[in-house]
């Protein structure tokens, strides 16, 4: 009887182990896809003026496969690779505070706060290369999703959608202050807030980028947009967790219909987007206003994206699913090495060359293939990614 008995709480033990490993791997699988996602359309703001990413065909597009990689980016990629990525750096902000509890450390809020400060102030480096780091927003926004992550479900599923959703609801007011070409309504408020006459500036003129002139108003909605839009998606990941879709170990079924619904609203969401940028001929008039559904679109695709890479998750091989797993453990080392690639081909190599959206999607391919196989060479030999081992020590100073 006692084997038998120790049989069990063995196999109990077994299972609690593969439960909580498939979390993980789940986890993992879905952050390598999201890192190796969000390159297609940071690798523009490397190679093409910053107007490429809004106004589309204001450079880079000399045919129809150029617009086919635009729908298919700001349909499919546009700021939903962000908020999937966003979406997992809540739920890790949960998973890391849990594992400090679970190893005594006295104040595990405090410790986060610590590891996220690293984070901003390594974002803060990351900035001198690349102005468009997301790791400052994500150690500023940690904060309050630390004081915020035991509130009830309800409590942050409104604040998540809140937050979202912000830009969206001030989008109308902020076109405003915009007349029909772009320009900024000057108004003695405005003049004094915001002294730049260029309103929209490099956001919609690729002139203005050469020149390297930036409109004080715009880039005040962007800031806005991407503070707000980081907090509300982490607070989102934290709904996730704690309702266990992250898991990835609910019924297939429920992972079917995240996916079959998120899809039937995100992309008619995005296509719509589109539809209204272009039959308006990518006036400045709709420069903001036009890329509302779009936005809006970024919760239900994100929930899609979660049904669906869960299911691939499982269904997988275990040999195929390990490369991109491996990505997802390596996340911020090739979220960096992405930002060096990027710097050192398309600004200095190519610097003189003009690309089109095709050949920069071609550089995008090379360096996923390079990060595929080099996460999963690396993690075969050592136990965390090269920046991952760093951020640990500094950490828990050991």
């Amino acid at each position: 009887m006692l084997r038998e008995g120790s049989g069990k709480r063995r196999h109990c033990f077994q299972k609690s182990l593969m439960n909580s490993n498939e979390r993980i791997t789940n986890l993992d699988f879905i952050r390598g896809i999201s890192v190796l996602g969000i390159l297609i359309m940071n690798s523009l703001s490397f190679s093409l003026p910053l107007s490429a990413y809004f106004n589309h065909p204001s450079v880079a597009v000399e045919g129809t496969l150029d617009w086919i990689l635009i729908y298919i980016s700001e349909i499919f990629v546009s700021q939903k690779m962000m908020g999937l990525f966003s979406v997992l750096f809540g739920a890790g902000i949960v998973i890391f505070i849990d594992s400090a509890n679970k190893k005594n450390y006295k104040r595990p809020r405090l410790l986060s706060i610590w590891r996220n400060s690293l984070l901003l102030l390594f974002g803060i480096f990351h900035a001198l290369l690349w102005d468009g780091d997301i790791l400052r927003i994500y150690g500023l926004s940690a904060i309050l999703i630390i004081f915020l992550y035991k509130k009830n479900i309800k409590i942050l599923l409104i604040l998540s959608l809140f937050f979202t959703l912000f830009s969206s609801i001030i989008a109308y007011p902020w076109q405003g202050f915009f007349d029909n070409e772009g320009n900024l309504i000057l108004s003695e408020a405005n003049i004094n807030i915001w002294p730049d006459k260029l309103g929209l500036s490099s956001y919609w003129f690729p002139e203005a980028d050469i020149k390297g002139i930036k409109g004080e108003a715009i880039y005040s909605y962007f800031g806005l947009d991407a503070l707000f839009r980081a907090i509300g998606m982490m607070l989102l990941g934290v709904v996730l967790f704690r309702s266990k879709v992250l898991s990835g170990n609910l019924d297939i079924k429920i992972y079917k219909r995240m996916a079959f619904i998120g899809l039937a609203m995100g992309v008619p969401l995005g296509i719509l987007s589109l539809l209204w940028l272009g039959l308006n001929g990518y006036s400045p008039d709709v420069a903001i206003i036009g890329f509302i559904p779009n936005k809006i679109g970024i919760i239900p695709m994100t929930i899609a994206y979660i049904g669906i890479l869960s299911i691939l998750n499982k269904k997988f091989s275990s040999k195929a699913g390990s490369y991109i797993r491996a990505c997802g453990k390596m996340a911020l080392t090739n979220y960096i090495t992405q930002t060096l690639f990027c710097y050192i081909v398309l600004n200095i190599l190519f610097i003189n060359a003009e690309l089109t959206r095709k050949e920069i999607f071609i550089f995008v391919l090379i360096i996923w293939a390079i990060q595929i196989i080099w996460s999963k060479y690396w993690l075969d030999k050592f136990k965390y990614g090269p920046l991952e081992f760093i951020s640990r020590k500094i950490t828990y100073f050991k």
